[in-house]
């Protein structure tokens, strides 16, 4: 990265964390223009987009990411943070797989992939894998993952129940 845009990029998330959003996005981009081909930063503008519920752009600025460096694991994980809340969730469930492939033990894919697994397509064999690596990352015992399964199929059971009894 060069100085210029290392200068930039600390300065736009000095703006961020001061709650100064648009004025760090100017930040970003700036530094990208001075230097387009460093992931962090097109990360980091994602980011912010995505912050400001500028969706396709923070869409855009992710992938650019990926382009630069298919193995920035934090750019997946927000692609499928992004796809998720709007309503994509066959797209969700790509990008935090593919970041764990990456880096099997993430664990904000980790979480986010057993939330869509959980609230989707629940099929026990196949949700082993996920929850085996979850385990490892939280340090959750075997049976652990067998009680949340057993919880979050008894919960969905009692509200069909409920709900069909009224």
């Amino acid at each position: 990265m060069s100085k210029q845009a290392e200068i930039a990029n600390d300065r736009a998330i000095q703006y961020w964390e001061q709650n100064r959003f648009d004025e760090a996005i100017a930040q970003w981009e700036d530094a990208i223009n001075s230097n387009p081909n460093v992931a962090v930063m097109h990360h980091n503008l994602g980011n912010a987009y995505a912050h400001q519920n500028h969706t396709e752009e923070a869409i855009e600025s992710l992938k650019r990411a990926l382009s630069i460096d298919p193995n920035l694991v934090e750019a997946y994980n927000k692609l499928g943070r992004i796809f998720y809340r709007q309503g994509n969730r066959d797209l969700a469930f790509v990008s935090w797989k593919q970041a764990l492939k990456i880096k099997p033990d993430f664990k904000d894919a980790l979480h986010n992939l057993r939330l869509v697994q959980n609230s989707t397509r629940f099929d026990v064999n196949n949700e082993i894998p996920v929850y085996e690596r979850d385990e490892l990352a939280q340090g959750v015992g075997k049976a652990s993952w067998k009680n949340r399964i057993r919880q979050g199929v008894g919960k969905l059971v009692g509200k069909n129940r409920k709900t069909n009894s009224e």
